[in-house]
């Protein structure tokens, strides 16, 4: 069962630089998610086999969305600690990007996930959803998730 997920976005403001961070959940502030993710930690997680191009209403072109166990199907929002990672492809599957969100509070909308996206080494998002671009894009795209700001459950 696939639904669709969107991955992350920001306002190139910065995290909170740090966070825990561990294989199932990724840190908050640019550089640390960058090393995270070149660490390869997502690549553990339920990931979808092959990208493919984008879903309505997603604007991140070819991707391939890899889920912590934090996500999974049923109903109700997701505990504290979920997230996932979009991989953005171009037009031959190589990489040349990241969308990441996690959730960190409980009951705040899309004020309670952190966002992060870099796109061709430049970051374009990062930081949570209450202010600028988290808030005006991710967010706000996010919210029309049948499920807590997730689009995409891999199974």
């Amino acid at each position: 069962m696939i639904v669709v997920l969107a991955a992350a976005c920001g306002d190139g403001g910065g995290g909170d630089g740090g966070g825990t961070s561990d294989a199932q959940l990724p840190p908050t502030g640019a550089a640390q998610v960058r090393a995270w993710i070149e660490a390869g930690h997502y690549l553990d997680w339920r990931c979808e086999p092959a990208g493919h191009d984008a879903r309505d209403p997603s604007p991140h072109g070819r991707n391939r969305i890899c889920n912590n166990d934090a996500i999974t199907a049923g109903s109700g929002d997701f505990p504290l600690g979920a997230a996932a990672v979009k991989e953005l492809l171009d037009s031959s599957d190589n990489i040349i990007g990241h969308a990441v969100y996690r959730k960190d509070a409980a009951g705040a909308g899309g004020a309670g996930w952190y966002w992060y996206e870099d796109v061709n080494g430049d970051v374009v998002a990062d930081g949570a959803g209450t202010a600028g671009v988290p808030r005006d894009v991710c967010a706000d795209c996010h919210s029309h998730a049948e499920r807590d700001f997730v689009f995409t459950i891999v199974p």
